[in-house]
């Protein structure tokens, strides 16, 4: 492919996979629409309708490649709590009212697009988007436990009365609803924990939500336990937005602004942070526009409200399985909602079998992505400071309400650093400080967290390439825009160089995260960059990406190895390599198909150096890739560069076990292999237009990997790197193994280089 797939007409010359992308989605997106629509209290034909529509109307307006925009189960306890403060405690009173402070958001989306502040996201705490996730998830979790249960209980504003209301749903329990919505639970787990392909076939939603039917069939549910559709969808499935009783009643313009508020932000912050996601898994390593995606989202919002539909924005779990399913264009979106549109109407009967439980055990299963353990352990990782921020925003959130709880999650972020900056208490007590000259320093510090970091800008040459050197000072969250559209206005080609100075105090882990990124950014772009300074700085942990302080009070303390650890380094003691434990953040500079893909990538445990004539690298891998932002996917990789005076030439090649990654090898054709080559039976090749591999491929390679199954194996720019699929970290004994495909592939390219010396 000559180049990436584009949106708009000259994407429809890709219909047959968007086609059939958009039809897999289409099954996800059903189940997890009703449902969404029930979370938020409105009706779950207006689930349908708001993904029907975002289908309709996103691919037109750009913004995104891969991304499936629909209504979304982070916002659906916003959209709930709305619709009771509008209604007064009334859901049906409050759902037209709701509408309209939907259309209002999708107006100020618009405007908002319109002067590029999509790029302000980055205002907001890494962390606090995170807490933020989790509670929603928290929520979602305890406000599907009555219907999961079969209890009918009326709506509660608060999470804290959500939570009293479980007793009283257990004394409300029906054992027929609650077995379909065990079993339905189970289901849904099980299936989307499988390492089985063939169970992976059927999209866990979509076969949890064809089980809830047979089994709902097979108990006779009562109507009350099962979806509500209405009998005619253009009469009585179309609620309209209630403008003129919004314009009559003054009452309720303050409500609405909050809710209007609320909106925007938690929309705003979760679309974008979901797009930056999904292009991390773009098969073609595209990049979305924010502000444009922003404006897309403002006006399918506001057509959506019209159209009685929800809030429109993208979504990890639909992103992924489009990727999944091959879809490479917006056009899989329009598909998606052409399909869902089919379901719509055809299938309404079917669609009104479904169990209320099984829909709970969905969005049970959703909420869990959002705020499992996992995503607390990660948190505690990056640093102490950083689970404090967190755990104080969610619990702000589950006390009070979304907006006010990322207002008070905001606000523990400047306390804290305000804390990390100030000075010890004690040299006020024992009079080494004053106390007016420490209220100067907490306010200058204060000052200093708003204040741009970039201190000059120097413009140089080098090597005929201009380069801008940049000297900083403290880098945190609430300083990064300065810097950012300073990047940004820069042309792509020129180098970059950022200095962070001693004048700098404190690196935080927004920051951290956003030079990692830009650095990334570079890497792939193939542009010049350094990064200076950093090194001066103590990690608070031994992240990457933790927060870190040039403070001489601060000590780097000898932290105890782990097993692990030890056995690696007594392992590059063995081969004589260098070892280097701690966990560092990984750039691609080789371009590997394989380390494109996901996001917060590390390595740690390096073994590095000579070996047997090449240059080996040996480590523990990770990354994690939406939609499970929180679950990191280890392996134990190898990459050996051929000896340099070899002068063998191995052209770029992949070799998967099945059809593992498949969707990512976008540059490379397969090679069709005779029955006759031992690859045939577990492996299929992969290289680029016109290169005849099977030739250079050495024969004791390709006898060591058939006889230890599931390795990958890529091959680029002379760099091999290898790992085994199934298998996460492999054992110290099992290192062997890679270490043994780095012997024969570094021979093989001393012996391929003599031939052809010879030629």
């Amino acid at each position: 492919m000559t180049e990436a797939p584009q949106n708009g007409i000259k994407g429809l010359k890709h219909w047959r996979y968007d086609l059939l992308a958009g039809m897999q989605v289409a099954l996800v997106s059903l189940p997890l629409s009703l449902g969404i629509a029930i979370a938020s209290g409105a009706p779950p034909v207006t689930g349908l309708i708001s993904a029907i529509i975002a289908g309709l109307i996103f691919p037109f307006l750009g913004g995104a490649y891969v991304t499936i925009s629909g209504p979304a189960a982070g916002l659906a306890p916003a959209l709930l709590a709305g619709m009771l403060l509008l209604g007064g405690g009334d859901l049906a009173e409050g759902y037209p009212l709701l509408l309209v402070a939907i259309c209002i958001t999708g107006l100020v989306q618009i405007v908002l697009a319109f002067f590029k502040t999509g790029r302000y996201a980055i205002f907001l705490p890494v962390t606090v988007v995170e807490a933020m996730l989790a509670a929603i998830g928290l929520i979602i979790i305890i406000k599907q436990i009555p219907p999961l249960m079969g209890a009918i209980l009326p709506a509660s504003e608060t999470m804290l009365a959500s939570v009293a209301k479980l007793p009283q749903a257990l004394l409300q329990v029906e054992w027929n609803v609650l077995v379909i919505g065990a079993l339905s639970l189970f289901l849904i787990f099980y299936l989307s924990k499988s390492k089985y392909d063939w169970m992976r076939k059927v999209p866990p939603p979509l076969f949890v939500t064809v089980f809830g039917i047979l089994l709902g069939s097979v108990f006779g549910l009562d109507e009350k336990y099962l979806i509500t559709m209405p009998d005619s969808i253009m009469a009585d499935g179309i609620t309209f937005p209630a403008f003129g009783e919004v314009f009559s009643r003054p009452e309720l313009w303050w409500s609405i602004l909050i809710v209007v508020i609320t909106l925007t932000l938690i929309d705003g912050v979760e679309s974008l942070a979901t797009i930056k996601a999904v292009d991390k898994i773009d098969p073609f390593q595209r990049k979305s526009d924010p502000n444009v995606t922003l404006r897309a989202m403002g006006v399918s919002n506001s057509l959506s409200s019209i159209f009685g539909g929800l809030t429109i924005i993208p979504g990890g779990i639909k992103s992924r399985t489009n990727i999944d399913a091959g879809g490479r264009t917006l056009w899989a979106n329009f598909y998606n909602a052409i399909f869902l549109l089919i379901f719509l109407f055809l299938i309404t009967d079917v669609i009104a079998m479904v169990p209320l439980a099984a829909i709970a055990a969905i969005l049970i299963y959703v909420g869990w992505k959002l705020c499992e353990y996992k995503v607390f352990t990660k948190t505690y990782a990056i640093g102490r400071d950083q689970i404090v921020i967190f755990i104080i925003t969610v619990f702000a959130i589950l006390g009070t309400d979304l907006l006010s709880g990322i207002l008070i999650g905001v606000a523990a972020e400047v306390v804290m650093l305000l804390y990390l900056l100030a000075p010890s208490f004690r040299f006020v007590l024992t009079g080494r400080l004053s106390f007016k000259r420490s209220c100067c320093l907490l306010w200058d510090n204060l000052r200093s967290l708003f204040k741009t970091p970039v201190i000059r800008v120097k413009k140089q040459e080098r090597e005929g390439i201009t380069h801008y050197e940049m000297t900083l000072s403290s880098l945190v969250c609430f300083n990064l825009l300065p810097l950012d559209k300073l990047l940004s206005s820069l042309p792509s080609k020129v180098g970059v160089t950022l200095i962070v100075t001693e004048s700098g105090r404190i690196i935080d882990h927004t920051a951290m995260e956003y030079l990692h990124q830009f650095e990334e950014e570079c890497v792939r772009d193939g542009r010049a960059f350094e990064l200076v300074g950093v090194e001066n700085f103590i990690p608070f942990t031994r992240h990457s990406l933790a927060a870190r302080m040039q403070d001489t009070t601060l000590i780097k303390e000898q932290v105890q190895r782990s097993k692990r650890e030890v056995q690696m380094e007594r392992l590059a003691d063995q081969y004589k390599l260098d070892f280097q434990p701690e966990p560092t953040s990984i750039l691609n500079t080789e371009g590997f198909i394989y380390l494109h893909r996901g996001a917060d990538k590390e390595v740690s445990n390096v073994l590095s150096g000579e070996y047997l004539g090449g240059h080996i690298s040996l480590y523990d891998y990770s990354h994690t890739s939406a939609p499970n932002y929180y679950t990191k996917h280890w392996h134990t990789i190898i990459t050996s560069r051929c000896p340099a005076d070899s002068g063998s030439q191995i052209p770029d090649m992949v070799i998967t076990p099945g059809h593992y990654l498949e969707r990512y090898l976008v540059d490379y054709d397969e090679v069709v292999l005779p029955s006759s080559n031992k690859l045939t039976a577990k492996y299929r090749l992969y290289t680029k237009q016109g290169a005849d591999p099977l030739s250079d491929i050495p024969p004791e390679l390709i006898e060591f990997i058939v006889e230890h199954d599931g390795f990958y194996l890529e091959i680029r720019k002379g760099i091999m790197l290898v790992f085994r699929k199934d298998h996460a970290l492999e054992s110290v004994d099992e290192v062997s193994l890679l270490l043994s495909l780095a012997e024969i592939y570094n021979r093989s390219c001393v012996k391929q280089g003599k031939e052809q010396d010879r030629e």
